[in-house]
C-alpha cells in the first residue's frame, strides 16, 4: 500500500472507531462501500464464522454458502496469520451472535 493509501486507510479506521452507533456505522459504510463490496464483506464474515465453528469441512462450507472453494481457502489462510488476541475476539463475537439466534 502506498503512503497516500495508507494514510487514507488509517483515516477511515479512525472514523470507524469514532462512530458510536450501529446506524451511524451503517450510514458510513453506505457512503464508502458499494453494495457488492458490502456483500463481499458479509460473505467473508460468514466464511470466517463457519471456519471458526469447525463443524463443516471447507468443501461443505463452500457448497452450503454457494461460494468458491478459493474464497474459503482465502478466509482460512487469513485466519492462520491473525494474532491470537484478535482470533479470540472474533471467535467470541461469532459465538455470541450464534447464541443470540
Amino acid at each position: 500500500m502506498n503512503m497516500r493509501d495508507e494514510e487514507g486507510w488509517l483515516m477511515f479506521l479512525d472514523l470507524c472507531l469514532k462512530t458510536k452507533t450501529t446506524s451511524r456505522l451503517q450510514e458510513l459504510f453506505d457512503l464508502f462501500l458499494t453494495m457488492e463490496e458490502k456483500e463481499h464483506l458479509a460473505s467473508r464474515m460468514q466464511i470466517v464464522r463457519a471456519l471458526l465453528n469447525e463443524k463443516l469441512s471447507q468443501r461443505e462450507i463452500s457448497d452450503q454458502m454457494q461460494v468458491s472453494i478459493s474464497q474459503i481457502t482465502r478466509g482460512s489462510n487469513a485466519l492462520k496469520i491473525v494474532n491470537d488476541d484478535l482470533l479470540k475476539f472474533i471467535k467470541k463475537l461469532c459465538d455470541e451472535t450464534e447464541n443470540e439466534k
